[in-house]
C-alpha cells in the first residue's frame, strides 16, 4: 500500500504560495500605476490559483475517492505501468522498499480522487480477493 495524499497536500501548499505571490504582485502593480496588462495578467493568475486551491481542498476534505481495479502491465526501474479499465496506461513511481511488492499481471486497487484525478493509494489485491472479484463478474454476467 502506498499513500499519495502527501503529494496532494504539497500541491495545495504550492498553489497557496503562488496565490499569495500573485496577490502581492497585483497589489504592487496597482499601487505603482503600472500598465493595465500587468494587472490583467496577475488578476488572471490569482483567479486560476484560487480555483486550483478550491478544487484540491475539496478533494482533500471530502473522502469520496473512486476505487479502480487495474492490472500491472510491466515494471521499470521504480516505475510501475498500470492498465486502467478504460484502457489507458498509468505510470506510477514507487519507493525502492515497495518496488518488490508488485509483479506483472498483478491486480491492484487504485484509490483516485474524483476532481483532480490524483492517485491517493495503491493496494495490491490478494489472490483470494481476485477470485472473489472474478466470481462476482461471472455471477453478474449470468444474470
Amino acid at each position: 500500500m502506498k499513500l499519495y495524499e502527501r503529494s496532494l497536500k504539497s500541491q495545495l501548499a504550492s498553489v497557496c504560495i503562488f496565490f499569495f505571490l500573485s496577490l502581492v504582485q497585483l497589489i504592487i502593480n496597482i499601487g505603482d500605476h503600472r500598465p493595465v496588462g500587468f494587472i490583467v495578467i496577475f488578476s488572471f493568475c490569482l483567479g486560476l490559483f484560487l480555483l486550483l486551491a478550491i478544487i484540491i481542498s475539496i478533494d482533500l476534505i471530502q473522502k469520496d475517492a473512486e476505487k479502480i481495479v487495474a492490472k500491472v502491465e510491466f515494471i521499470e526501474e521504480y516505475r510501475i505501468h498500470i492498465r486502467k479499465p478504460n484502457g489507458k496506461l498509468m505510470k506510477v513511481r514507487v519507493k525502492a522498499t515497495e518496488y518488490e511488492q508488485f509483479h506483472i499481471n498483478q491486480s491492484v486497487e487504485l484509490l483516485v480522487a474524483k476532481r483532480t484525478n490524483a492517485l491517493l493509494t495503491i493496494n495490491s489485491l490478494d489472490d483470494e480477493m481476485e477470485d472473489c472479484l472474478q466470481a462476482d463478474i461471472i455471477t453478474t454476467e449470468d444474470v
